[in-house]
């Protein structure tokens, strides 16, 4: 999964056309002893004076705070990103204090008037930038929990399409009355190849089962089952239908979304025609740390009984999981498919016990 915050936006200009007034007007008399005794016109200098100090802190610790979480964006540069987060904005904050009380004090020199102490404007001054700063912070943490929640949903239901649409394709009538036939073909003439044609099928079965939980599965489980599938496939349609994969081993410890490149053999085979005037050859290969399936293209004429909900649903499923995009390259001699191949993590439990 990302290790990168997702770009969470609010919109805030309510919240500080509102908020920055109400607490300058709450200041002054929670923290230096004013209050509406004498009447709110009494109070309107300092309420003014205090808006000067809250607009300026809560503005400059806003940009500081949308500055840092711009430098450090990853969830693994958290610590890193709230100790600048602290440093810059407690040495704004006794910087502006200090200015904006030597400005004041210059401007509007009153000896009848008992000002705080330094340490009580800093005090005060830190207390109401940690306040601007939790707001933000808390806001940022509800809305990601709440993307988190919908890319969670998002990712369970598009896994749930996948398995339906997967289950659905391979578990018709059309695909065991082929399964069938071949079978029936070939026990007459070799009952060892019948053995094995079976026992593919069951494999191909079972990882359809193992899998259903899974978000990412490595690249040698996906190309254990696809083996399986692609003998059951060349049994089928016999030398009209040539398949390579060349997928090397230092790559199989790489993911992928389970059943993508499954689905995609299965595309090329419903989509095309395959005969002996016209072979259809699907190549698998890795280049540039993406996976791809490509096969000659020559479509049927007629059209053929699809959802047509395979590649979609691979192109959702990855864009949630990674942040590059599945790549579709069409020419008229060609039609490609391009996986990004996601890190080699292994989430716990994502184990398949899948043996060639």
């Amino acid at each position: 999964m990302h290790t990168v915050s997702p770009p969470i936006r609010f919109d805030d200009r309510l919240f500080r056309l509102f908020g920055i007034p109400l607490i300058a007007f709450m200041m002054p008399l929670v923290f230096f002893d004013h209050s509406l005794s004498e009447g709110a016109r009494a109070l309107t200098p300092i309420w003014l004076v205090s808006l000067l100090h809250t607009w300026i802190y809560w503005e400059g610790n806003r940009v500081i705070y949308f500055q840092t979480r711009r430098r450090f964006p990853l969830v693994s540069q958290t610590h890193r990103r709230l100790t600048w987060l602290m440093v810059l904005s407690v040495t704004f904050t006794l910087l502006a204090c200090f200015v904006i009380n030597g400005f004041l004090d210059f401007c509007l020199p009153n000896p009848n008037i008992k000002t705080p102490s330094t340490f009580t404007k800093n005090a005060t001054s830190l207390i109401l930038t940690g306040t601007c700063l939790a707001i933000y912070e808390s806001v940022y943490y509800f809305r990601l929990l709440q993307a988190a929640l919908l890319e969670a949903e998002q990712l369970k239901k598009e896994n749930l399409q996948s398995q339906l649409e997967t289950l659905k394709n391979q578990v018709n009538p059309h695909f065991l009355f082929n399964s069938l036939n071949t079978l029936a073909s070939i026990i007459p003439e070799d009952a060892d190849l019948a053995v094995e044609f079976v026992q593919k099928l069951s494999k191909v079965y079972r990882y359809i089962l193992e899998i259903r939980d899974l978000q990412t599965v490595s690249l040698k489980e996906e190309l254990t089952a696809l083996k399986a599938y692609t003998f059951l496939l060349q049994i089928r349609f016999g030398e009209n239908l040539n398949i390579r994969i060349d997928l090397p081993d230092e790559h199989l410890t790489d993911r992928l979304v389970p059943l993508s490149l499954q689905m995609l053999l299965e595309n090329a085979v419903k989509h095309n025609i395959i005969s002996t005037q016209k072979p259809l050859f699907i190549e698998v290969f890795i280049e540039k740390e993406r996976v791809i399936v490509r096969n000659n293209l020559q479509r049927k004429n007629q059209p053929t009984d699809s959802t047509g909900l395979g590649l979609p649903n691979i192109r959702n499923r990855y864009q949630l999981l990674a942040s590059q995009p599945v790549d579709v390259i069409v020419t008229t001699q060609a039609f490609a498919v391009s996986l990004p191949l996601l890190p080699a993590r292994t989430p716990a439990g994502e184990q398949l016990l899948i043996n060639d």
